[in-house]
């Protein structure tokens, strides 16, 4: 099951000084029509494990 879906899901990978949305976090009851992501931010670093630094 697992290697099927990894064999569908495209790795996304940025540049330092692309321009990313976030997806957004709730802090409390979320609601249906709230936005799903946030941004736009700037990737100002590569971290290990895939991981970027956003300003």
């Amino acid at each position: 099951m697992a290697k099927a879906y990894n064999a569908r899901v495209k790795s996304r990978n940025f540049q330092v000084g692309d321009l990313v949305m976030r997806k957004a976090e709730a802090s409390g009851p979320v609601g249906k029509l709230d936005p799903k992501w946030e941004g736009p931010y700037k990737v100002v670093e590569i971290v290990n494990g895939g991981a970027y630094r956003l300003q």
